[in-house]
């Protein structure tokens, strides 16, 4: 059975008339592993043909809006559709917190849901794994700037600003998942051996993202998390990207399969 990529939403904080808040799964064995939910997983599963029921775990980078706000949609979905099983969701430090306030406020608490909602607040040292897929985690400076520390501090230090990126391991393939970065050099040290890089493509101008896949000789480049300026160039940039470079660079879209 093939293993899939499948990206789900593929905007950046920017939704447009093509392409939701951004998302991307892992098929293997019938059995789906969500990064991100920024936009209605559920729905968009569905117009993929698959059934939200089959998700073993969530994986949030970070809980800026575009990444994280469909997860209460998904966990009512789950809910309506009668799933039992335990639903994990894997985050930074205070997803345990937030997931609980976003159940209490959104009606949808443990005491209506027919399974429970398991939240594991992952680091750097935290490794996930099971017979389909393993996965690491390593921080980005996404969220690391005085300004989110400063703002974070005057709340109280309950926003807990932080953003990772994911290192996935399948069917002896390694993928680098940025998640949002600073720059593209957050990415540098986990991409040796890496069979597919997923950058994202919000925060980076192509010019630097060409000159940083130069650089690192990234053989299998796919953008994701497109910035809304960018959202029917998808040509251009790959041009751009692509420029004097040898690999392969893909512009992902809404509902694209990718045969991993």
């Amino acid at each position: 059975m093939t293993t899939e990529l499948l990206f789900l939403g593929t905007s950046a904080g920017v939704s447009t008339a093509n392409r939701q808040h951004c998302s991307m799964a892992l098929k293997k064995d019938g059995r789906i592993y969500l990064f991100d939910c920024g936009c209605s997983a559920s729905t968009l599963l569905k117009k993929m043909g698959e059934d939200p029921r089959n998700i073993e775990a969530v994986f949030l980078t970070h809980w800026h809006p575009d990444h994280a706000s469909g997860l209460p949609m998904l966990i009512q979905d789950l809910q309506l559709t009668g799933r039992k099983t335990a639903l994990p969701v894997y985050g930074p430090a205070s997803t345990a917190r937030k997931v609980e306030q976003l159940q209490n406020m959104f009606l949808i608490p443990p005491d209506v849901c027919p399974f429970e909602v398991e939240t594991t607040e992952y680091d750097e040292r935290t490794v996930f794994e099971d017979e389909r897929i393993k996965i690491e985690f390593f921080r980005t400076m996404h969220l690391a700037q005085d300004n989110w520390k400063k703002i974070d501090e005057r709340r109280g230090f309950e926003m807990t600003p932080i953003a990772y990126g994911m290192v996935i391991y399948s069917d002896g393939k390694k993928i680098v998942h940025s998640g949002d970065v600073h720059t593209s050099n957050d990415l540098v040290a986990v991409l040796p051996e890496a069979d597919l890089v997923v950058h994202e493509f919000g925060h980076i101008v192509p010019e630097k993202l060409n000159a940083f896949v130069k650089e690192q000789g990234i053989a299998n480049l796919l953008l994701t998390h497109i910035h809304h300026e960018w959202d029917q160039r998808a040509d251009e940039l790959k041009r751009i990207v692509s420029d004097g470079h040898s690999g392969e660079v893909r512009v992902a879209h809404d509902l694209m399969r990718y045969a991993i």
